[in-house]
């Protein structure tokens, strides 16, 4: 695209490029000459000042010697009136001036200057000649320096030489160049536009005939008289403008066809692309380089990378990359492991393990193609809550069968003596009591059992909610306790305004009984205890404190795990579902569960809920 500066016309533009060429080999040529020319100037220049130099040094040796000043500053004054000496110095070797004569200019005669004893001159550092440029007081000279010896230094010459014929020599350079370029300028222009006129002419009328063509929608037009050139062209134009109309209605079309195809395709990128972008499964996927060219947001929130850290990594560096941020037995394989190994097609999984906090597991399958931009994709599934869930199921089976194996093993065992053995009916009666009360345990781990089992199927659609009043509640479950209050004194401080909790009537007093029945058990040696209603914003809560064996400060966070039991002996009876119970009771009514406890002194546990309204209905004391 030509520049705005350009001429459009095309006889302009040769007649400009024509006229440039030809100024510039003038200028170029121009700048040559004046190099060669001040070059040769400056050398001659250059000669006279070192041999006028030297010979000063050689005729002022002597009268230097005797210290005859007179006869040095003669020598200078008439060596001053040569062509294009500006100034001449002796000096000590010291730098102190003792003859100096100047000229104002090249016309003018020659002066003595009286200098300064206190002023020096700036010396060459070795004791040989030297030739230099430099600028004194706004114009450039040509100094030479010249040694004066005999056996040893007894000073220097300075000559200092105007440069005014260089000037001279420089300006009629440009002068002439100046002239040179405005004859080849007018000449050139005249002759080229004489030499352009005729074949201008027809090429305007081809232009003015193409630009009818291009209006004509393929219609055939007339030659206009030309020079047979052109007549060609317009006939070859012809022929493409009827080609060219057919070959448009047919790209139309096609181009028609791609608008909707592409319509549909962006479409279809743009769900590809909502769908990668909100799915939770992580994806990566790698061109025909098998580089990396996506990764989707859940990718990078799994593994805490960017797609800076990742992006263009080849498939090798990727799974380096990968592989070092996962647990050390839970690696990630690499790329050509899965390829090779074929994980998906035998239907193995392949898991890993990343070493953050979150200690999350992904599941990972690798999918390949052989044609297309993408060449292979990975997908990540964050398996961690399957896994967790797994694992607990195991565990809890695990407790389970433990629990329950202990009571069975023993009415299996003391049944097995009844029906095998005979023995006295004290014994007896003894063995019918532990199977009995073995029964029981085993009974109340199977409800509890139930209970949690209930808790985690329902997750609190069985709750009938209502505003309960907690000192009513709490009367009413102390009411059906059967403790010795000998050994185990309770002691109920209501408070002074009605305290109403939002909660289930029936598993709060659940709750309620199952902490008080731990506060009586884990105080083997009996011990006061002490309910409570207290109140803190938008809750309520009931405390209960023993005075009990207490909670050793690093089993605190267990309390509530299901059968995790404070004490290890196994001298208290129970399973250890009672507190997991209770902590899903008041999860299910957004309450929480909160433990205060001294090893040794005792435990207070506080059952917070959420406040009740005064509109709701007061539910009944009198529980079934």
């Amino acid at each position: 695209m030509m520049t705005g500066w350009f001429p459009r016309k095309l006889q302009a533009q040769l007649m400009l490029l024509t006229s440039g060429a030809m100024l510039a080999v003038i200028v170029i040529y121009a700048g040559h000459t004046l190099n060669e020319q001040t070059g040769i100037a400056r050398g001659s220049i250059e000669q006279q000042a070192a041999a006028l130099a030297r010979n000063l040094a050689i005729s002022s040796a002597g009268p230097l010697v005797l210290g005859n000043i007179d006869v040095i500053d003669e020598l200078l004054e008439r060596s001053a009136d040569f062509h294009d000496v500006i100034e001449l110095q002796i000096c000590d070797p010291g730098g102190r001036v003792l003859s100096h004569v100047a000229r104002a200019s090249t016309q003018a005669a020659s002066s003595r200057v009286f200098d300064s004893p206190a002023q020096r001159l700036t010396l060459p550092q070795n004791a040989h000649p030297v030739v230099g440029s430099e600028r004194v007081r706004g114009s450039e000279r040509l100094v030479a320096w010249y040694p004066i010896t005999a056996g040893n230094l007894l000073g220097w010459i300075r000559a200092d030489f105007s440069t005014a014929t260089i000037d001279t020599i420089r300006r009629g350079i440009w002068l002439s160049t100046l002239a040179a370029v405005a004859l080849v300028t007018v000449g050139g222009s005249l002759l080229l536009y004489l030499f352009l006129r005729r074949p201008m002419r027809a090429l305007e009328a081809a232009r003015q005939f193409a630009i009818i063509l291009d209006r004509s929608e393929g219609t055939q037009l007339p030659p206009t008289p030309a020079p047979v050139e052109i007549e060609d062209l317009e006939r070859a134009l012809n022929t493409a403008s009827t080609n060219l109309h057919q070959q448009r209605l047919q790209l139309a079309d096609i181009i028609g066809r791609l608008r909707q195809q592409e319509i549909v395709l962006s479409k279809r990128n743009a769900q590809l692309d909502a769908i990668f972008t909100l799915s939770p499964d992580g994806f990566v996927s790698f061109d025909n380089r098998r580089c990396v060219d996506y990764a989707n947001p859940a990718f990078l929130h799994m593994t805490g990378l960017t797609l800076n850290d990742i992006a263009g990594l080849e498939a090798q560096a990727f799974s380096i990359r990968l592989a070092a941020l996962c647990e050390p037995d839970a690696r990630f394989p690499g790329m050509h492991v899965m390829r090779t190994a074929g994980i998906d097609a035998t239907g193995q999984r392949q898991l890993l393990t990343l070493a953050d906090a979150s200690k999350r597991i992904l599941e990972v399958k690798l999918r390949t193609a052989e044609e297309g931009s993408v060449s292979q994709i990975l997908y990540f599934r964050d398996i961690t809550h399957e896994a967790e869930v797994d694992r607990m199921k195991s565990e809890f089976l695990s407790h389970a069968a433990h629990e329950l194996r202990t009571p069975m093993t023993s009415i299996y065992g003391f049944s097995e003596v009844l029906l095998n053995m005979s023995v006295d009916e004290a014994t007896q009666q003894e063995l019918l009591s532990t199977i009995h009360r073995q029964t029981g345990s085993l009974v109340d781990i199977i409800n509890e059992l139930l209970d949690l089992a209930r808790i985690d199927a329902r997750r609190g659609r069985d709750l009938h909610m209502e505003t309960v009043d907690l000192a009513e509640l709490v009367r009413a479950t102390l009411a059906d306790l059967a403790f010795d209050p000998a050994r185990w004194p309770i002691h109920f401080t209501p408070s002074a305004t009605p305290m109403q909790a939002r909660a289930d009537p029936a598993k709060l007093r659940q709750a309620l009984i199952n902490v008080v029945g731990n506060a009586q058990k884990y105080s083997p040696q009996g011990g006061a205890i002490c309910i409570e209603l207290s109140r803190e914003p938008g809750a309520v809560g009931i405390a209960i404190t023993d005075h009990g064996i207490g909670i050793q400060a690093k089993d605190l966070p267990h309390v509530g795990e299901r059968f995790w039991r404070a004490d290890v002996s196994g001298k208290m009876p129970g399973s250890g579902l009672g507190m997991a119970i209770v902590k899903e009771i008041l999860q299910l009514h957004g309450g929480r569960l909160a433990i205060a406890s001294e090893f040794g002194k005792g435990t207070r546990m506080t059952l917070w809920l959420p406040c009740g309204t005064s509109g709701d209905r007061l539910a009944s004391p009198i529980l079934a």
